[in-house]
């Protein structure tokens, strides 16, 4: 019986890990926000599905997740949250995908992806 409960464990993980969407790289990037009112903000998001934000009062990082057309962002935490912490606001973020946007409808925001960089030789 000691050995069944590891072994149901160790499928009950691996079932879970193969049913989550795998991560569009190509959403990878930096992006700014625009069509918010007075607000300025910027979003890098990496192929290894981490990501870093700033919000002109706030600042996170953490790992976002893509289901379908909706992109969300998971803010990493190692202290409690204060009142204060104007960095939640990214924990549970969802960000709808559209053409050459990453929409925030509660602002009538969009993050706009920057063109990628060109090496300089």
């Amino acid at each position: 019986m000691k050995k069944i409960i590891p072994l149901f464990i160790c499928l009950l993980l691996s079932a879970c890990a193969s049913s989550s969407e795998a991560l569009n790289k190509d959403l990878a990037g930096h992006y700014y926000l625009q069509g918010a009112m007075e607000m300025g903000s910027e979003l890098l998001l990496r192929n290894d599905g981490n990501f870093e934000a700033i919000m002109d009062f706030g600042a996170a990082k953490g790992n976002w997740t893509q289901t379908g057309q909706r992109l969300t962002l998971h803010r990493q935490t190692s202290s409690p949250v204060s009142e204060d912490d104007f960095g939640q606001i990214f924990d549970g973020m969802v960000l709808h995908i559209r053409p050459n946007c990453l929409a925030i409808e509660e602002m009538d925001g969009c993050y706009i992806k920057a063109p990628a960089r060109q090496a300089v030789e």
